[in-house]
């Protein structure tokens, strides 16, 4: 029997082919061709067996196997499966969350094919995927989708109705979340008492209820558990610095060590740990604690960039370099500023200046908020200005997030030569990405330059070459 093949093939493919998978590949693919069997049962076969492996890569490459094979005999219900199965283990990769997304929801192309249990399964992974960033509305969708399909895990089942509750919540429509609050509530699981008191604690909050909001979470720090521990750090912090009560933040900072020793999985708990260090910075900034300040946005960045949350992290650095603070530190014999690994990290294209001095871009630039010193012309009446990171044209500026910045900054530094993908993987993610997150970075830099885009060209032969325009 095949399946009985496939047994024996995965009994020891964790220890023998975890650094050989084409050669493992290679082999299902000839047992895919076998005549005993008919062309359904042998995929599904295959399907079931890949359950057995633990290595996530090793099973990745299978699943696409099961894609690839499918499609090629039109078997779509186990295009559907295997689409799935990839999805559940890519968007375990908490730096591409915004690419998985994209191919999760290519899923849905082929729903139909799907279980029931299937469909909800899918439509709640991808609806806390798109919470995770910012979609709220589609969060909502692909939430009560979820709740239409079968979900048979209470846990689940719970965890959906939170979902739409707190994306009803984020898009300021506080009646909806209050009647998806009330329906969470009934669950018996131990997490929902303390989600309730903290979701009820932010509606109070949302509503100008400052203090009644701040004596339910105080009430609520001392009892709940470490999964929310850190969210009621957060709120409070929040709420007290809407009430001016720098006093209660920095007792709350003092009393961190049992925060700061629970461990933090999840792209969530990544996120929320980023939040706290940028209330800290905040805080910091606020007493005039300037260094302490920048280091805490920095801290914040890093860990925004972890999970892929871009838009976070740019404004990490938007706060560092746009900030008095930073031209405080300037003066004063600042470490933060000494350490080069630092200045890198928040002046990303100091090394341009010597290019201020272009002729041709004197001529544009007295139509141009900022010093002439601080910008750097790119052809179409385009700049780029460096301190602040901004593209600015005759119409409009755009904010760059910090990647788009170091790919424009390895662009400027290889003027006419060709970059190829993996160099560009390697400098912006210390080769902890693929080609497609790459295009996705390219094509979001160059949106932000305009008609400045032309100045990047793509090469046949692969890679990319930056041309300044006149």
């Amino acid at each position: 029997m095949v399946e009985q093949k496939y047994d024996t093939i995965f009994s020891n493919s964790d220890e023998l082919v975890k650094n050989d998978i084409p050669k493992l590949i290679k082999i299902v693919r000839k047992t895919l061709q076998s005549p005993e069997e008919e062309i359904t049962d042998l995929i599904k076969n295959l399907y079931n067996s890949i359950a057995t492996i633990k290595e996530p890569s090793i099973k990745f490459a299978l699943y696409q196997v099961v894609t690839d094979f499918s499609r090629a005999h039109g078997i779509i219900p186990y295009i559907a499966k295997g689409l799935l199965q990839k999805y559940l283990i890519e968007r375990d990769d908490f730096t591409k969350f915004h690419s998985t997304y994209a191919s999760g929801k290519g899923i849905l192309f082929f729903e139909d094919f799907l279980t029931s249990e299937e469909k909800g399964l899918v439509y709640y992974k991808l609806g806390v995927h798109a919470y995770y960033l910012c979609l709220f509305e589609e969060s909502i969708k692909l939430g009560q989708k979820a709740l239409d399909a079968t979900i048979t895990e209470a846990r689940i089942q719970a965890n959906t109705i939170y979902l739409v509750c707190n994306s009803y919540y984020q898009l300021g429509d506080y009646e909806q979340a209050a009647e998806y609050l009330a329906q969470y509530r009934a669950f018996s699981l131990p997490e929902v008492k303390d989600n309730v008191n903290l979701t009820e604690a932010m509606l109070h909050s949302a509503n100008g209820n400052y203090q009644i909001a701040i004596s339910m979470l105080q009430k609520n720090l001392q009892q709940c558990g470490d999964y929310t521990l850190l969210h009621v750090v957060n709120r409070l912090i929040t709420l007290y610095s809407q009430t001016e009560n720098l006093s209660a933040i920095e007792e709350l900072i003092q009393k961190e060590e049992k925060l700061l020793s629970i461990p933090y999985d999840t792209p969530f708990e990544k996120a929320r740990l980023a939040l706290y260090s940028r209330l800290k910075g905040d805080y910091y900034i606020h007493t005039e604690k300037i260094e302490d300040g920048m280091k805490y946005y920095l801290e914040a960045a890093t860990g925004y960039a972890k999970v892929d949350l871009i838009e976070k992290e740019s404004e990490c650095f938007r706060l560092i370099r746009g900030t008095e603070a930073i031209c405080k530190l300037r003066g004063q014999n600042s470490t933060f500023l000494k350490d080069s690994y630092t200045l890198n990290l928040i002046s990303p294209l100091t090394n341009y200046t010597s290019t201020y001095d272009n002729s041709n871009q004197h001529q544009h630039q007295h139509h141009l908020k900022g010093d002439s010193k601080d910008l750097i012309y790119l052809g179409h009446n385009t700049y780029l200005h460096l301190h602040e990171l901004y593209i600015q044209d005759e119409h409009s500026t755009r904010n760059l997030s910090n990647r788009e910045c170091e790919l424009l900054n390895l662009l400027l530094e290889n003027e006419g030569k060709i970059i190829q993908k993996t160099q560009i993987i390697s400098s912006i993610w210390n080769d902890a990405a693929d080609e497609g997150s790459v295009s996705v970075l390219m094509t979001r830099l160059r949106k932000k330059l305009g008609k400045a885009s032309k100045t990047i060209q793509g090469r046949k032969q692969g890679g990319y070459i930056f041309k300044k325009l006149s």
